[in-house]
């Protein structure tokens, strides 16, 4: 297995590699990588943007500060602050005064913002657009969490990361810190890597313990109780905690919509006593608790382990959002609770719960776990489809698709190192890509760059919320043709950020290229397709597995017209991260006048080159459907489609037709039948389908 020095050498190389692709400063590229952990492996933000500032020229009205990074996060109600310490050299250990030098760096940034250095700052540099949001939503925030993220270690003689709470003309704010040391990032590599669970003491917030009823349901997967949950509680725990409490479907559901739902709100401040009565309630799971039976109150849970709201986000939001803003008493305040205790980890079991808790809810209800189908089917053509040999390459390569995270790390890191030399020979590290960056390539192609500029994790949201629609419309028009289009799509986006990477303009600013990159590409495809009859030749793109020098200028001009809009002195928003994120700013980009190149324009393929090529691949798809739906059946066995039948006839959901199509799937199991025909196998996976929606799987 790989050491930690040997990643760490490795980990340190790509991204001196990276930054030199894409004419930025290692520390730039660092961060992202770790800001990427701090999300989706340890859950302990909901986001986090690059905003670098540093002042040491401290004096009595404003101290020196620094910060690298931030996210105001009014989910969650925190303000999380970032600095990257970016060692390429040998791993040493950061001691205590280091820490505590950084930590008040940090703060101090905090502090001077509230007593106004900012004030008559450009409004269009980033650091000072993080400051007018903190002013604006001062009283909305209770939290500083600060980040140190390092590729080093930690010295054996810092005992205790503990801050005080900052205070502010007699406000208190909260503080918290996280060292995030090399050990750490290596550890998230490892495929025994699991976060730490959240662990629940009731007895820490004033409670002696939850009354609850076991429901007793006769299930060896999982027990389940029903709870009647003090508000303060739930308030107080989601401020401790966070991002960490909740799934990951509800952490994009509330930064789709906002944390704070006025209904809620309203009923918190004037009907306190009928809470219970008009709410709906949370759902929750753990994989672990404690009960008590407490004399006057009965059965009493003491203890949650692992504990997460899969259905509720809004509500526990905006009780701790009444209790910050508002001052509002919380102690007549009661949430009925559903919980469920899972005797072993089940991912697809958890996000079944989510989905139909949340079935009314098309934000939550969207099903972003990597089991979708879509991503089964991107990963099946990733491991097949090559990428043309370039550059005098005498063997093929691939694109690989990461479907769940920490895929393509964790594969080499039980290799030896001559086999990790020949698997990243065949899978190039510039040439992975994930679920975000998938929907980042395709919403930028599908023009939608102010969904682009929402972040990793809501484009994604409102991307798979999409391609749900289109998936059960009609699956054939993801095929191979669509993955190749889809890998000329990530090529033409990396080279895209490049350009935008080496132009003076954007060297003097270093700002914005998150949403500058997107808002480019889909300038670009509008200009391609404005006359009705021409697209982007992404297959072109492919083939050469580069974007062609001619179109290089296009993408030059076209990205310093959106910066232009960007910086518009006129724009609607003055924030412009927010500006980004409205259609008025896109519709303003594509108002601007163009004209393609004439070699970009001679490149372009027409309406009927598209259709030819896309029937074809249709075509070829739905042999391939066929054959996948029949592999599934037969895998499935006549023991399965007996037991379905039999459930299915039992509860009135299939009809005497469905029943003999059930009994081709057995005869054929059996092999009693031999073949089935691919009309034969799109029914009885329709019919199992149908089934599932009814519960019967």
């Amino acid at each position: 297995m790989m050491t930690i020095n040997e990643y760490r050498e490795e980990f340190i190389n790509d991204i001196e590699a990276e930054a030199i692709e894409k004419n930025d400063y290692p520390i730039n590229v660092f961060i992202d990588k770790v800001s990427d952990l701090l999300i989706n492996d340890y859950s302990l933000v909901n986001d986090m943007e690059k905003v670098y500032f540093s002042f040491d020229k401290g004096n009595r009205a404003f101290k020196n500060m620094h910060i690298d990074g931030a996210f105001l996060d009014l989910t969650s109600n925190t303000l999380n602050l970032l600095i990257a310490d970016y060692n390429p050299s040998e791993m040493i250990s950061i001691n205590n005064e280091f820490i505590m030098q950084k930590s008040n760096l940090m703060i101090n940034y905090f502090i001077n913002t509230l007593n106004g250095y900012f004030k008559t700052a450009e409004e269009s540099d980033i650091a000072a657009q993080l400051a007018f949001n903190i002013i604006n939503n001062k009283d909305y925030i209770n939290k500083i969490h600060l980040f140190i993220i390092s590729t080093n270690t930690i010295s054996k003689r810092v005992k205790s990361l503990q801050l005080d709470d900052i205070d502010f003309n007699g406000r208190k704010y909260k503080s918290e810190l996280d060292v995030i040391t090399f050990e750490m990032i290596y550890n998230t590599k490892l495929p025994s890597f699991r976060k730490d669970p959240v662990e629940i003491d009731v007895r820490d917030y004033g409670l002696d313990g939850i009354q609850c009823i076991k429901a007793e349901i006769g299930s060896d997967g999982y027990s389940a109780y029903l709870a009647i949950v003090p508000g303060q509680f739930l308030s107080e725990i989601y401020k401790k905690y966070g991002p960490a409490l909740l799934e990951s479907n509800v952490r994009s559901f509330l930064n789709v919509r906002g944390a704070v739902n006025k209904g809620i709100r309203g009923t918190i401040l004037n009907e306190r006593n009928n809470f219970f009565t008009y709410n709906n309630g949370i759902s929750t799971i753990a994989s672990e608790i404690e009960t008590s039976q407490i004399p006057g109150k009965g059965l009493c849970i003491t203890k949650f382990t692992d504990f997460q709201i899969i259905n509720g986000g809004q509500t526990t939001a905006s009780l701790a959002s009444a209790s910050i803003k508002d001052n509002a008493p919380l102690d007549k305040i009661f949430v009925q609770m559903k919980l469920t205790i899972l005797s072993e980890e089940n991912p697809e079991f958890v996000s079944n719960i989510s989905r139909y808790a949340n079935s009314q809810n098309k934000v939550t209800n969207a099903d972003l776990n990597s089991n979708h189908p879509f991503y089964i089917r991107i990963e099946q053509f990733s491991n097949k489809v090559y990428a043309p040999p370039v550059n005098g390459q005498t063997y093929q390569t691939l694109w690989f698709f990461e479907r769940a995270r920490g895929q393509y790390d964790q594969n080499k890191m039980m290799m030896t190192k001559s086999e990790r030399q020949n698997f990243e020979r065949i899978h190039p590290k510039n040439q992975k890509f994930t679920k975000t960056d998938l929907a980042k390539y395709l919403n930028s192609s599908y023009m939608k760059p102010y969904n682009v500029a929402w972040g990793a994790e809501v484009n994604l949201t409102k991307f798979q919320l999409d391609l749900e629609k289109k998936w059960d419309s009609n699956n054939k028009i993801y095929n191979e043709v669509f993955y190749r289009n889809l890998i000329g799509k990530a090529i033409l986006f990396k080279t895209i950020e490049k350009v935008i990477s080496n132009q003076q303009w954007y060297i003097e600013n270093k700002a914005y290229r998150a949403q500058l990159v997107p808002y480019t590409f889909a300038k670009l495809v509008f200009e391609a397709q404005k006359n009705g009859n021409s697209h982007l030749n992404y297959r072109m793109i492919w083939d050469k597995q580069c974007v062609p020098d001619f179109m290089i200028v296009d993408i030059e001009k076209i990205s310093k017209l959106a910066f232009d809009v960007f910086y518009d002195k006129d724009r609607k928003y003055m924030n412009i991260g927010e500006y980004c994120k409205r259609e008025d700013c896109w519709n303003m980009l594509k108002a601007k006048e163009y004209h393609l190149t004439e070699d970009t324009k001679e490149s372009l393929i027409t309406n009927e080159d598209k259709k030819v090529e896309e029937i074809s691949a249709k075509k070829e798809q739905k042999l391939d459907n066929s054959l996948m739906d029949e592999i599934q059946i037969y895998n499935l066995g006549a023991n399965y489609w007996e037991d379905l039948k039999n459930r299915g006839i039992e509860q009135n959901v299939i009809n005497q037709k469905d029943v003999e199509f059930l009994d081709f799937a057995i005869k054929y199991c059996k092999g009693i039948s031999f073949n089935l025909s691919p009309a034969q196998s799109k029914i009885i996976i329709s019919i199992k389908e149908k089934l599932d929606e009814n519960g019967i799987r």
